[in-house]
């Protein structure tokens, strides 16, 4: 779990950052537990990260943005089916599927060095490869879509629509996308 007590900015760090004119913003102490009225509370130190996602390494292809999809194998991600998908959404979409090269990542660190705000994937069964037990709303800042297969997608028409009414649930595109 990240820290911020042990992430401080050192004095040579910060001698830096000000000859450069940058700002950087100090931390407080930690805000008390918030309470509600019928006397509950969010616990702050709930570790959200680790949730219940297994430790399946992610492959992260080229793309941009702020949306990760998620497919079970590489060549889905160079499928004309997904050209279309990246097409329909109106953005170059990262890609990513499971690897066990040095070089894959977690799902979590992956969303957290990429900043994305929207994870989806595609199946239930590469869902359960993935989490563990009941899937989660969000990992980490990203917010967790759930998709049709890419094969249900290649054979099936109401997977299709199925796809585009999530998408637009989702606000995965935008209004002019939804027009079309």
């Amino acid at each position: 779990m990240w820290d911020p007590a042990t992430q401080m900015i050192n004095e040579r760090q910060q001698a830096y950052l000000d000859a450069m004119g940058i700002e950087v913003w100090a931390l407080r102490e930690v805000a008390p537990p918030q309470q509600f009225v019928d006397g509950s509370s969010i616990d702050n130190n709930y570790d959200h990260s680790h949730s219940n996602s297994i430790d399946t390494r992610l492959k992260i292809g080229s793309g941009s943005g702020g949306i990760l999809l998620i497919c079970a194998v590489d060549v889905d991600s160079a499928s004309r089916l997904a050209n279309d998908i990246s097409r329909a959404l109106g953005s170059v979409p990262v890609w990513a599927w499971p690897d066990d090269e040095p070089t894959a990542i977690d799902l979590e660190s992956a969303v957290d060095e990429r900043l994305f705000t929207t994870v989806a994937v595609f199946g239930d069964e590469l869902a359960g490869q993935l989490f563990e037990g009941t899937l989660p709303d969000a990992v980490n800042s990203a917010k967790l879509v759930m998709l049709p297969s890419m094969q249900a997608l290649q054979s099936s028409s109401d997977a299709r629509r199925s796809l585009w009414a999530t998408f637009c649930r989702a606000g995965m595109v935008t209004k002019r996308e939804q027009q079309t």
